[in-house]
């Protein structure tokens, strides 16, 4: 027994731990590495590209408006994507609705996700009458058609980037609201958290100190998911022209203004529309991956 006892020690000791572990499921993952990778790769092309093509997607050149792509039989390598109606260049612009779409995802996510944690966090701790109240304001906010609300609110206090985002902010932090709920609930009672509150610590230091770092995992996989939604309402809405309004350039509204153009110009539409899938994809498989890792009991 005395000899097992240092041997039983040193297992224990090498054994990893459960952030190591998730690591490794997470690098074995596919989806993790494709979604990632494609991912990683639009972020570093709307970061680097306008440096490294030179081009202004603002310029118009009406002598060399629908140019065809480099690939069509009167391309040319100075617009290798083709041009617009307006002769701007159609790699340029895409790389631009790139930042703006990313940008527009990522500021949302951060609108919503604060709104709907704090709520979340709050009805699942308090519990009672806060409870009722914050799930009565969840009810609400899943009668209203989102698509809808949005169109509303952005055609009477008008369109700019910041309304844009702001809008669709405080349209999406539900899904927040409930897992963040669910996940305080089940912290609650702990026995780490019952400490705390015997030691005398505050409810703010026990919801951020406490709970908060134990339910960020399901907090990122919400994020993936909704910076996905986001990034498809804001080109519902710039293809409805109620979004991105120019010089800026969206991915929708891209799509809006060569509609006229889908039988005889379709890479004018598929273009965009294929980077918008690319992106939506991209960001639901990195979420398929992390979701996996964070609840791997409940993979399919």
């Amino acid at each position: 027994m005395t000899a097992a006892a240092p041997i039983a020690a040193s297992a224990i000791a090498l054994a990893p731990s459960p952030r190591q572990l998730a690591m490794r499921r997470l690098l074995r993952h596919g989806s993790f590495w494709i979604g990632g990778g494609a991912l990683a790769l639009i972020i570093l092309v709307a970061l680097l590209g306008p440096l490294v093509l030179g081009q202004d997607p603002t310029v118009q050149d009406l002598g060399n408006r629908l140019a065809a792509p480099v690939w069509a039989p009167k391309g040319s390598w100075l617009h290798p994507l083709g041009t617009d109606h307006l002769g701007r260049d159609l790699l340029a612009r895409l790389i631009d609705g790139a930042r703006v779409s990313l940008f527009i995802g990522f500021a949302t996510v951060l609108v919503s996700g604060v709104i709907g944690t704090a709520l979340g966090m709050a009805a699942g701790y308090f519990g009672g009458r806060v409870d009722l109240v914050i799930n009565f304001l969840i009810t609400i906010r899943l009668t209203l058609p989102v698509v809808l609300v949005a169109l509303v609110v952005v055609a009477v206090v008008g369109s700019s980037l910041t309304i844009l985002i702001l809008v669709i902010g405080l349209l999406l932090w539900d899904r927040f609201a409930v897992v963040t709920r669910s996940a305080t609930q089940r912290l609650a009672h702990s026995d780490f958290v019952v400490a705390a509150r015997t030691i005398g610590s505050s409810t703010p230091r026990i919801l951020l100190v406490e709970i908060l770092p134990n339910i960020v995992g399901p907090l990122i996989v919400v994020a993936t998911v909704e910076i996905a939604h986001a990034v498809l309402l804001e080109a519902a809405l710039s293809f409805l022209g109620l979004g991105v309004k120019p010089p800026l350039a969206s991915w929708g509204l891209m799509v809006a203004e060569a509609k006229n153009q889908l039988l005889f110009r379709p890479w004018l539409i598929a273009i965009p529309g294929a980077a918008l899938v690319t992106l939506v994809l991209a960001i639901n498989l990195l979420g398929d991956a992390l979701r996996d890792v964070v609840a791997p009991e409940g993979r399919a």
